[in-house]
């Protein structure tokens, strides 16, 4: 057990992954970009795809499961605190300031493309190719030991089928409430994390958490309001050109956040980007109200 247990969290997989792969600036790049898929951008874009491809409610499914994974991440890494890797023979790439148990980007990329496979929105195979190059890319990089990254598979697997089993029951009790319930929850949601993150600090992700949650709420408020009561449309097709610019202002939104920008200023530019993401497609009643 002990011998399992000093591989799984020993440095020689990242060590023989790095020389097997190699320094070139190429590979520690794309290690950066394939771990987005995970991280809160990731997250960000999915439910913007999701919104625009699916509609309102299939966002909010998608959502819901990532603040999930949050929250258990985070509950997580302040239980268990285990120290990143810091051996001398490993380059360090990413250094986040958390615990390294378990891979929060690992637990995101494959409970949300897992829910969209499940849900046929993604191929099945996706989720197969693209969660082991996130495992990989954050071996690469040198922020998580193997054992990370494999109990990330595990609570990313349990997160998925809990949530799978939860969610029918959760949708029937909110088709009961009101919009002013969910109005007081999204808000009393986003000032409580607002609080955190002013009282307590925050890193990066923190405030890119806090943005998004902000923006999803605010834009899921504002698009309710034009409909009034009306029941809530179905989606509508989409065209390459309306998809092409929907992408192209959230990368334009994203790409300053990743490029040294302060946390705040991260946090600012994640809530315009989720912003975007809920009111990109006005709801066709508001289309067909503005006139041809």
């Amino acid at each position: 057990m002990s011998t399992l247990f000093d591989f799984l969290w020993g440095p020689w997989p990242i060590i023989a992954l790095q020389s097997w792969v190699g320094a070139a600036p190429f590979w520690t790049s794309l290690a950066h970009l394939v771990s987005l898929v995970g991280d809160t951008a990731g997250a960000l874009v999915l439910v913007s795809l999701v919104r625009w491809r699916a509609g309102r409610i299939a966002a909010l499914e998608l959502a819901g499961l990532f603040m999930l994974t949050g929250l258990v991440d985070l509950a997580l890494w302040e239980l268990v605190g285990l120290p990143r890797p810091d051996d001398p023979r490993i380059v360090v790439r990413a250094d986040p300031a958390v615990s390294s148990f378990p891979s929060g980007h690992t637990v995101t990329s494959l409970a949300l493309l897992g829910w969209l496979a499940l849900g046929r929105q993604l191929p099945r195979a996706v989720p197969w190719v693209v969660v082991p190059l996130v495992m990989l890319a954050r071996l690469y990089l040198g922020a998580h030991y193997l054992g990370d990254v494999l109990g990330g598979v595990l609570i990313g697997l349990l997160l998925l089928g809990g949530y799978t089993r939860l969610w029918p029951t959760l949708r029937r009790w909110g088709e009961r409430r009101s919009i002013r319930f969910f109005a007081s929850f999204g808000l009393g949601m986003v000032a409580t994390l607002a609080c955190g993150v002013l009282l307590f600090g925050g890193d990066r992700r923190a405030w890119q958490v806090l943005g998004f949650a902000a923006g999803l709420v605010v834009g899921a408020l504002l698009e309710h309001k034009p409909r009034g009561n009306a029941p809530a449309p179905g989606p509508h097709a989409r065209t390459p050109r309306e998809m092409a610019l929907g992408g192209a202002v959230l990368l334009a939104l994203l790409a300053p956040a990743h490029l040294g920008a302060a946390p705040p200023l991260q946090g600012l530019l994640y809530f315009l980007a989720m912003l975007w993401g809920a009111l990109f497609y006005p709801p066709p009643a508001f289309r067909a109200s503005r006139g041809p």
